[in-house]
């Protein structure tokens, strides 16, 4: 069982520590200001996210608005493998919005007989992907394009953020574009930085997570399917932390890092 005691002590560590200027938000804000001033020509798709100030620490998350993404991928390395599909819903004021659901197939790298690899071969297996899928898929850039011309805010919700953080930092240096300085809620750290769960769980993937949850079991691997079952361990993990109060941002970026 949780220790409750020690969880609600945590919390309120954090919440202490949403009325300092260091708070880690309050830094990214300043890196967001810092990104505007230093790169006056942005693409609209990206200048209309970082141009939106960041939230205070102390924001009630209950009545904020969400993406919740999943890449799959060819690999783990991004200088090597590439994204095959591209997932997200929208969260909005603690509502899973499934009509604003998105699911791309990526059609590049284009192929061929002679690029068509077996680890190429065994990634489509695995993502549910059939070749034909991808030759009707779209291109890397206008899917991301895609998505961030339809983010509702600038907080994005992953489940273990490096895959997503790293593609999309090699997406725009393939573009010549920096890096933002976004906000990554991530429910994989947010349950690993939970005291109380963290003494016994052992297994942090996904679908572990969701069972000790007792989420419904999903297929694994397809993107949209994995944001879906992100944003519900999301609002899970939430509802645990904070029951029925006040949920401050400032309090699950901190566990998200």
């Amino acid at each position: 069982m949780p220790n409750k005691p020690l969880m609600h002590k945590n919390i309120i560590n954090h919440m202490v520590e949403l009325f300092s200027n260091r708070h880690p938000l309050n830094r990214l804000e300043a890196q967001r200001k810092k990104f505007i001033e230093q790169n006056s020509s942005l693409p609209h798709y990206l200048e209309r996210v970082i141009e939106a100030p960041y939230p205070n620490p102390k924001e009630d998350s209950n009545n904020m608005l969400f993406t919740v993404l999943d890449f799959e991928t060819s690999g783990l390395n991004p200088d090597n493998d590439h994204i095959v599909s591209i997932g997200w819903v929208h969260i909005i004021n603690g509502v899973i919005k499934l009509n604003t659901a998105q699911h791309f197939i990526i059609s590049e790298p284009a192929l061929t007989i002679d690029n068509d690899t077996e680890q190429d071969h065994t990634a489509r297996s695995l993502h549910h992907i059939l070749p034909e899928q991808q030759k009707m898929g779209i291109s890397i850039k206008k899917a991301i394009t895609l998505f961030f011309a339809n983010l509702p805010s600038n907080v994005l919700i992953v489940h273990g953020a490096t895959i997503e953080k790293r593609f999309l930092e090699q997406f725009f240096l393939s573009q010549r574009l920096p890096n933002p300085p976004l906000i990554w809620l991530d429910t994989l750290r947010i349950e690993q930085n939970t005291l109380s769960t963290n003494l016994h769980q052992k297994d942090f993937r996904l679908f572990s997570l969701r069972r000790q949850y007792q989420l419904p079991d999903y297929p694994a691997h397809h993107a949209l399917v994995d944001s879906i079952a992100t944003a519900e361990l999301f609002l899970a993990q939430r509802k645990r932390l904070f029951n029925q109060s006040v949920a401050p941002i400032g309090v699950l970026y901190q566990r998200s890092q």
